[in-house]
């Protein structure tokens, strides 16, 4: 649904103003759903549990100063169908920061790894022959056949985790072969055959998506978004929407408060929390929870019903790892690459470079290394020192300039699946007992269903998992069933109170700062 359509069903629904909300996480789904209410003559007040605002917004700034090299540890690039996310980047005035996001396959001069073969992506056609014997060596198929199937592998090796490349190669070799063969592929080679055009291809014939496992199906959703050429992103860093969000907000973020339990009753929610080693608990009207399932499951919880507690408990994180270069030069330019990404099997998978053109005298940073699933948990398990190592051994045998003495200056990472606020990078719905897309869609009504005056938002309570534009829908339609909702007569929620006792309260420390 369209978003302003969204925000005025909000303010006609808004019939009884005044309304106390208590809000949990200054994510991007947090501090929405802040700004809206606040607008609509509620009154907010923000908990969030660690020292900074953002959730999984993370913009990681190696200096100060308005010029400083900056890299995205979180969310990096918006799709430009995504029309909730530019809603907000218009409403904060940030239009004029938006810029195009240069994604993977779309920079010909990145390079590419494989078995320890490493070419450039414009020459991928004439390596592949070596490198995917099983797939060429088929004399049951047409040569274009091969080759498309062997750019097909490269992109879902690229992107996804190792299920779900075990999964393609299983399908290649069961049917999807046969499927290729009986289409024309032509139309979706470029002109000398070097890449396809994977997305005219899928939308022109969805019988290769019925053929493939239903896993690998729903992921193709994602490689179409992140190699679609059609992506943006803010110059001068993602944080800016949040720091511009907060800023709007009239209510103060109080910082510091692990929300450790919430109890629901019939029209208020108890929240229990820590703060400077003390549990409190307060009585709250309505909550807005934007908390991940994955931390939610760890407190403890009260009044739910078994299917509630059953998403709570089920719903799947995938983890992701992210590894930042700061370097005294952009070394990537002098090769002709101008933004994109290289790939590397080696266990780093991703490298980005950054797509605002740089400066070649001054610094920049280099994404090193971007992971999920099987492969951000074995970086995870490393030390952070440990991490930094592989990675540069790693990305060096691309780009040999890395291990030149002082080309690396700086260093930055966070394996999201062991950061302490999230336990994961996102939920996905391609992940544990989901097996089709159907259950997904029963999976997120589920997860974003209320429990009386407790409400849910964020990505994983949404149609779109992993991207802010989730988040921020399921935030406005949490808005909205606040302002529909009829107040109490006569209220039973008990006078705010705060109760205390003294515990052993865990360190607040951030991850990869």
């Amino acid at each position: 649904m369209d978003i302003k359509r969204m925000l005025n069903m909000c303010k006609q629904a808004n019939r009884h103003e005044g309304k106390r909300v208590t809000i949990l996480g200054a994510g991007i789904a947090g501090l929405v759903a802040a700004y809206e209410l606040e607008r609509l003559g509620h009154q907010v007040d923000i908990m969030e549990g660690s020292s900074r605002i953002g959730g999984r917004v993370w913009t990681h700034r190696f200096t100060d100063g308005s010029n400083a090299a900056y890299g995205e540890l979180g969310a990096m690039r918006i799709p430009s169908e995504h029309k909730h996310v530019l809603h907000y980047i218009h409403e904060m005035g940030l239009a004029d920061k938006l810029c195009k996001f240069v994604t993977v396959f779309e920079e010909q001069n990145a390079l590419m790894s494989i078995q320890g073969k490493v070419f450039r992506m414009k020459d991928a056609p004439q390596i592949f022959q070596k490198r995917y014997p099983s797939i060429f060596s088929d004399t049951r198929y047409s040569e274009k056949t091969k080759l498309f199937a062997a750019w097909f592998k490269t992109i879902v090796d690229v992107i996804s985790p190792g299920n779900l490349r075990y999964s393609l190669e299983c399908d290649l070799s069961s049917k999807l072969m046969d499927e290729l063969e009986r289409l024309d592929l032509e139309p979706y080679f470029n002109d000398h055959s070097q890449t396809i055009d994977l997305h005219s291809f899928i939308k022109a014939n969805p019988s290769l998506r019925a053929r493939c496992s239903k896993a690998l199906d729903m992921f193709l959703s994602d490689i179409l978004v992140e190699t679609s050429h059609d992506l943006l992103q803010l110059e001068g860093g993602m944080d800016q929407l949040v720091n511009h969000l907060a800023a709007a907000v009239k209510a103060p973020i109080k910082f510091n408060q692990k929300v450790v339990g919430l109890h629901v009753h019939e029209d208020y929610v108890k929240v229990s929390y820590l703060e400077e080693g003390q549990l409190r608990t307060r009585h709250c009207d309505y909550v807005v929870c934007t908390i991940p399932f994955s931390i939610v499951r760890q407190m403890e919880l009260g009044g739910f019903d078994d299917d509630k507690l059953a998403s709570i408990h089920n719903t799947f994180y995938c983890p992701a790892t992210k590894v930042l270069f700061h370097c005294t030069e952009p070394f990537w330019q002098k090769a002709g690459i101008k933004g994109g990404a290289s790939f590397n099997d080696e266990g780093i998978r991703q490298i980005y470079y950054p797509s605002v053109e740089c400066n070649p005298a001054s610094s920049s940073t280099l994404l090193a290394s971007y992971t999920i699933g099987d492969d951000a948990d074995h970086l995870g398990m490393m030390s952070e020192q440990e991490r930094y190592a592989f990675v540069k051994n790693a990305a060096s045998k691309l780009h040999p300039e890395i291990e030149t003495p002082g080309m690396v200056v700086n260093m930055a990472t966070i394996a999201w699946g062991n950061y302490k606020w999230s336990a994961g990078g996102c939920s996905i719905p391609w992940g544990g007992d989901i097996t089709s897309e159907s259950n997904h869609h029963i999976h997120y009504l589920e997860a974003a269903r209320p429990q009386n005056t407790l409400l849910f938002a964020g990505e994983h309570c949404s149609r779109f998992p992993a991207w802010l534009q989730g988040a921020i829908e399921s935030s406005i339609e949490a808005v909205y069933d606040i302002a529909a909702s009829k107040p109490a007569t006569k209220s039973t929620t008990p006078t705010p109170s705060v109760s205390v006792e003294k515990v052993n309260a865990p360190t607040l420390v951030g991850y990869g700062a």
